[in-house]
């Protein structure tokens, strides 16, 4: 008896001290080969916090580089200034109709301020200036090269209400924090703003101007080799590490993938008014549509038609894998007969060689990338194939998240930009990418605190 509690005390002992001491799978934070105490986050508007299509506190919060830095924060990291838009008007937390200043960009990328704030607010977020140094540098709109554009804070607001000088370039206002460490994200309007126009400006070219690259075109391959060369040797050159972020497939996200392109569904008393309509109006029976009972592509302009073919007669069923914007006027779609009795405009549609374009455009640039952190010795993050596999569905943490619209959790209301959860997911991707190139430790977020989509 006297042996048999002896080792009965011994046993509860050992089962105290695992309590008490880490398990095996626990990590004391650490830095590794890397110094987290200035973190310095350089991007555009996945950066920035945009969500919902605007900038807003509660984006800029639940911003990856915030969250990131939280972490970098247990193992040494200094503190993480951002720029934050003013709470609004009414912003009593028992105000229900509390009015939320928000930063938005226009279909021309302008930027606009809605709602509009009281006069007496004061709060003009437009003119406001910060003092540096910021370390969140994530300005909605920013392509490449912008970040290299002494005064672009002229022509971007986003930047404008906090650059350091009338002069001043992104890149040069980030290296006033002295970075330590640094996240680069950039280039995903390189190509976004021909793919959201429906594909209407230059598309993919080798060579090309910065100063001739309009909003709707796709960033010149020598351009957008250019900024990545001057950014990436720039920071290597003040000693900094840090992680290159590459691109996701624009064409994935649910902007392109939430309104179906064979989203026609006709009866067949329909179908056979449609083709009959079409005739009467005088369309030779080639180039009438072939409805039938079911599903059918929605009728599209297509400018890229033969010249053979009238302008008047360049329409045509959309085809598998082609893309209807999320831009669409759906109202249009319901009533007013938009994508079966008249086509959908070419701005809100993104064909076969369109599609190529953005894809083509995106693989060079992720390639230059990560040839790039190679170069440096930087951590390259690879999140394009976490949101391709998000689109069959990833489980976090026992969450089932996806690239689907509104349910699936990571994209926002304005489906290009990330939740709250969608950022979490980004920060944890870096940290493992982090963890790996330099040999620190830090803790992933728990997504499932993060939320998903916010109806305002």
């Amino acid at each position: 008896m006297k042996r048999l509690s002896q080792l009965s005390l011994f046993a509860l002992a050992i089962l105290v001290l695992a309590q008490c001491e880490p398990t095996l799978n626990e990590r004391t934070p650490d830095s590794g080969q890397a110094d987290f105490s200035s973190y310095v986050a350089i991007g555009n508007s996945l950066t920035a916090g945009y969500a919902d299509n605007a900038l807003h506190r509660d984006g800029q919060l639940n911003s990856f580089p915030n969250i990131l830095a939280g972490q970098m924060k247990e193992a040494g990291g200094g503190d993480f200034f951002q720029p934050l838009v003013n709470p609004g008007v009414g912003s009593n937390a028992d105000d229900q109709a509390r009015l939320v200043l928000r930063m938005t960009m226009g279909p021309d990328g302008t930027p606009t301020l809605a709602p509009a704030p009281a006069a007496e607010s004061g709060q003009d977020i437009f003119s406001r200036t910060v003092e540096g140094p910021i370390n969140n540098m994530g300005i909605p709109g920013a392509r490449s090269f912008h970040l290299l554009a002494p005064g672009y804070g002229n022509l971007n607001p986003f930047f404008g209400r906090m650059m350091s000088d009338p002069m001043a370039t992104v890149l040069g206002d980030a290296m006033m924090a002295e970075p330590t460490f640094f996240t680069l994200w950039i280039g995903n309007n390189d190509v976004l703003g021909y793919a959201t126009s429906g594909g209407t400006g230059q598309g993919f070219a080798e060579m090309g101007d910065p100063a001739a690259v309009a909003g709707n075109d796709i960033t010149p391959m020598n351009v957008f080799s250019g900024s990545i060369d001057a950014i990436a040797g720039t920071l290597a050159g003040s000693g900094a590490r840090g992680a290159v972020i590459n691109l996701p497939n624009v064409t994935s996200i649910p902007f392109f993938t939430t309104v179906p392109w064979n989203g026609l569904v006709l009866s067949a008393e329909q179908a056979q008014q449609l083709r009959a309509g079409y005739a009467a109006q005088g369309v030779p029976e080639q180039f009438i549509p072939d409805f039938q009972p079911g599903q059918n592509g929605f009728i599209i302009a297509d400018p890229d038609m033969p010249d053979a073919v009238p302008p008047q007669l360049r329409f045509r069923m959309a085809q598998e894998g082609e893309l209807i914007l999320l831009s669409v006027p759906q109202n249009q779609i319901r009533e007013e007969g938009l994508g079966s009795i008249t086509p959908i405009p070419d701005q809100y549609t993104l064909r076969g060689a369109q599609i190529q374009e953005v894809r083509q455009a995106t693989d060079a640039f992720n390639t230059k990338l990560q040839e790039a952190a190679n170069e440096y010795n930087f951590a390259f993050v690879d999140v394009n194939s976490v949101l391709e596999a998000a689109k069959s569905g990833l489980v976090f943490e026992g969450t089932l998240l996806t690239t689907s619209f509104v349910q699936g959790g990571v994209f926002s209301l304005d489906g290009v930009h990330l939740t709250p959860r969608g950022s979490a997911v980004v920060a944890n991707v870096i940290v493992e990418g982090i963890n790996a190139r330099y040999g620190s430790t830090l803790s992933p977020v728990n997504i499932s605190a993060y939320d998903g989509v916010q109806f305002p």
